[in-house]
């Protein structure tokens, strides 16, 4: 049989993650018409509430990719 070696330490406390990458949330409208900021680094994905549609920005100009709830782009 293997045992394996426990250690008393204790409660270990964690500490708060910081968020990978945030979702805005607002209409399409606004999103599509929105002017994009994109610092290195990070991405710009917005949920449409009216839509129910994900949007991420391409990198370049203002083109957003759309990804459906129902799966088409």
């Amino acid at each position: 049989m293997f045992v394996l070696p426990t250690f008393n330490l204790g409660v270990v406390a964690s500490l708060p993650l910081p968020p990978i990458f945030n979702i805005d949330e607002d209409t399409e409208a606004n999103i599509i018409a929105s002017s994009v900021t994109n610092p290195t680094g990070e991405a710009q994905i917005r949920y449409g509430t009216d839509t129910k549609d994900l949007y991420v920005y391409s990198g370049t100009g203002n083109t957003w990719y759309k990804f459906s709830e129902n799966g088409t782009v």
